[in-house]
């Protein structure tokens, strides 16, 4: 493998262990197995440009199935069949097939970013070209929400973004577990996307709100 892949694996599995601020770019460089421990700074300057990298080489193929998902479902996508769309190329990570298909880092590693700023996808992130796919998929589900206020969707495709991230980081932990519960499959998967699908098209006014009364 060469230097900046060796970095790329390494600095996924270091960050997505012990977070993106406690890792060094010299701790990098042993984990990769560098003599030069100024090899992450040589070539990726920063932890910004680093984290970035790591996306960008994990989003390439992600966003190369989805787009192919998406042309297969047309123009006329339900917003279950576009969650899915969402959710089944990222699930396809949980498995490496560069380490022989044992369990992945990467949404681990997303997950660690989703909680600081200067590192959040959601801000950082979406605006490159292997973020398409998710650009298309969230301009469908706008369409096909068309009557949700903009405000109340954003929430909720926020709401959506870390749920389906943080319930992927852990499935991708609990299959590194020695006996791994079965439901973590296609059951598990279901689920997500009818949570995922709940929360966007779930009336508003909410129904059954509880009064003042029975708050109390």
């Amino acid at each position: 493998m060469a230097a900046k892949a060796q970095i790329l694996a390494a600095a996924e599995r270091l960050f997505a262990e012990f977070g993106i601020e406690s890792v060094s770019l010299r701790q990098i460089a042993v984990a990769a197995g560098q003599r030069n421990t100024s090899a992450v700074a040589y070539h990726y300057g920063s932890k910004e440009a680093l984290v970035e990298a790591i996306y960008v080489w994990r989003m390439t193929t992600v966003n190369a199935q989805r787009l192919a998902g998406l042309r297969a479902l047309g123009t006329e996508a339900s917003v279950e069949q576009l969650v899915r769309a969402l959710v089944e190329p990222l699930a396809a990570t949980l498995h490496d097939p560069e380490r022989g298909d044992e369990p992945s880092w990467y949404l681990r590693f997303i997950a660690e970013t989703l909680w600081r700023p200067q590192f959040d996808p959601v801000v950082n992130t979406l605006r490159r070209p292997e973020a398409e796919s998710v650009r298309l998929v969230v301009a469908g589900l706008r369409g096909a929400l068309d009557g949700l206020a903009p405000e109340l969707f954003d929430e909720r495709m926020r709401l959506v973004s870390m749920l389906v991230v943080t319930a992927l980081a852990d499935r991708e932990r609990r299959l590194q577990e020695p006996d791994p519960p079965p439901h973590l499959g296609d059951l598990g998967l279901e689920v997500l996307v009818a949570a995922a699908t709940a929360i966007l098209t779930d009336p508003w006014p909410p129904r059954n709100r509880p009064t003042e009364q029975g708050i109390r």
